[in-house]
């Protein structure tokens, strides 16, 4: 019988069936278009017929962005694929079935591509309703993804974040309660700080202690306006830092660590989070 014979219940079944076995999620697709412009990347990928995503990655100053650099794909799989559930940071985040794209940007281990502080990337897709609780989230060499979203709005959803390093990439929703998110993001800047404190300044260093401090206990009271004008300070500080005061630069053979580009991208977050309260 051929399927366009069959009763419309079972075309139904037979195309949820099409759509949701694993082979069918684990093609990874290249884009349509791709364009590198100065500082700019912009990629279109469609998946399926229903599914396609915009991407656009802008940097401040990058070397050698070009296409035989850097890797641009997508690949659809199933919301319950452990390879995304099992680097997930909560079970209160998750992949949504309308939209369970992983993007991976990978610029070659082996090539020349470099640049200095903070990218942003941008995801854009009609694929997914707006939704408030929708995010972005960044995962470095396979490890946890991390909300990184800096802005989210309907068209139907752009969402929008920063990365001091590249790999992969997704819209989730996070069902988190606000104020743990606030929480989570500030031990990691806190962490992350302690981690390289020996590739920042002294003088920096000494300062960055000062406002995290008066940041933590901000938070500790819930007082989220006075938080929001120390994420504010400390933007202002670490954009102000150059590669003599901080570690500023990731290279694609990924042996450093760029401090200032990372630190901003959990700052922004961290403002974008106590925004919405």
């Amino acid at each position: 019988m051929k399927y366009s014979t069959l009763p419309r219940a079972i075309k139904g079944f037979v195309a949820a069936f099409v759509l949701f076995t694993p082979l069918s999620f684990a093609q990874v697709v290249l884009p349509q278009q791709l364009s590198f412009d100065d500082n700019e990347i912009e990629a279109t990928i469609a998946l399926t017929n229903a599914i396609e995503v915009d991407i656009k990655v802008e940097f401040d100053n990058a070397v050698g962005l070009n296409a035989s650099n850097i890797d641009i794909s997508a690949e659809l799989l199933l919301p319950t694929d452990l390879s995304i559930v099992n680097r997930l940071p909560s079970s209160l985040v998750t992949a949504t079935s309308g939209f369970p794209v992983v993007i991976s940007i990978s610029p070659k281990p082996d090539a020349g591509f470099a640049f200095e502080g903070m990218a942003m990337v941008e995801i854009y897709t009609k694929a997914l309703h707006f939704n408030p609780a929708l995010r972005i989230f960044r995962s470095h060499a396979n490890g946890e993804f991390e909300d990184i979203t800096q802005l989210t709005a309907a068209g139907s959803i752009r969402s929008r974040g920063n990365t001091g390093s590249f790999s992969d990439f997704m819209i989730l929703m996070d069902l988190r309660i606000p104020e743990d998110v606030i929480d989570t993001k500030f031990a990691r800047i806190e962490q992350f700080v302690a981690d390289h404190s020996s590739q920042i300044s002294p003088v920096i260093m000494s300062a960055l202690n000062a406002q995290l401090n008066f940041l933590q206990d901000d938070i500790t009271n819930a007082d989220y306006i006075a938080a929001l004008s120390v994420v504010d300070t400390l933007i202002d500080l670490v954009e102000s830092c150059n590669g003599d005061f901080m570690a500023d630069v990731w290279r694609s053979s990924d042996d450093l660590v760029n401090v200032k580009g990372e630190l901003l991208t959990k700052l922004h977050t961290l403002r974008f989070s106590l925004r919405t309260l």
